[in-house]
């Protein structure tokens, strides 16, 4: 069970949500690391979505999909389509949602050179 500064248990939410950035000089290696981390809130909560930008391609057969599936459980809710202006696939949605529907979006942003995402949760 998560808790806040104040020891207090959270209660009545419909998942855990762990953003994340990694630079783009950093190694996968790093990143996988730095993910493990807060493993023990991930495994501890029955709904997570780990989003942002990843600054690993995400392409079918990738490394980073086979590590979170493999350390926790979690599948790619995003599509493997461009997420920056460059054909690059390095913003994902990665997700361990039972009794939800998750959707993810991609539009285009002409404030950055990432494509935003959208992601949309609701009842099955």
């Amino acid at each position: 069970m998560l808790r806040n500064q104040q020891n207090k248990k959270y209660c009545n939410r419909l998942a855990t949500y762990c953003n994340v950035y990694n630079n783009p000089s950093s190694s996968l290696e790093l990143l996988k690391e730095t993910l493990l981390e807060v493993k023990d809130y991930i495994d501890e909560s029955e709904n997570i979505l780990i989003l942002g930008d990843f600054n690993h391609e995400m392409k079918l057969g990738n490394q980073l999909e086979s590590f979170m599936l493999g350390t926790f459980g979690t599948s790619l809710f995003s599509p493997r389509e461009s997420t920056t202006n460059a054909p690059t696939v390095i913003d994902g949605v990665f997700g361990r949602i039972d009794d939800y529907n998750v959707e993810v979006f991609i539009y285009e942003s002409y404030a950055s050179h990432h494509k935003p995402l959208v992601i949309r949760v609701h009842e099955l």
